[in-house]
């Protein structure tokens, strides 16, 4: 084989190469695996309305949700729910845009407990939640509703 052979041979070779890559899919934003959690994570600056009458009607407060963990993708976790402080949490498991809070004891700083079982629902951008919070003596049923 002559040179000039093998340079053609060298240059279809390169040229045949450049096309396979130049062709191949590029990665985007697209490949990365949103989670059905991932919508309600971040801080929630929340109003509760409540029926028990040893509090006020009507309250303000930020709720922190996070993941749960890489191991339970369809949960998370809520600190300060129903304002128990930012060191206690309550869990959620997620259902899409609809979350179930599954009874859970919460034990509050200063002495006691409260029980809190409900539901909540992401709506656009607004979180809302039904719920019951039982302290032994008193069944507080309230709503409350949240942006970020």
């Amino acid at each position: 084989m002559n040179r000039k052979n093998i340079f053609r041979t060298g240059l279809a070779i390169l040229s045949v190469s450049m096309l396979v890559i130049g062709c191949a899919p590029d990665e985007t934003d697209d490949d990365i695996t949103t989670l059905p959690r991932d919508k309600f994570i971040g801080t929630w600056h929340m109003t509760s309305h409540h029926t028990d009458p040893n509090q006020a009607a009507t309250q303000y407060w930020d709720l922190v949700i996070e993941p749960a963990s890489a191991a339970a993708a369809e949960q998370i976790v809520m600190k300060n729910f129903d304002q128990t402080g930012t060191d206690k949490t309550v869990y959620a498991d997620v259902n899409g845009s609809n979350l179930d809070i599954p009874a859970t004891v919460v034990y509050l700083t200063g002495g006691g407990q409260q029980t809190i079982e409900g539901s909540g629902n992401l709506n656009g951008t607004t979180l809302t939640f039904s719920y019951t919070s039982f302290d032994g003596l008193v069944t507080d049923t309230a709503t409350a509703s949240g942006t970020k």
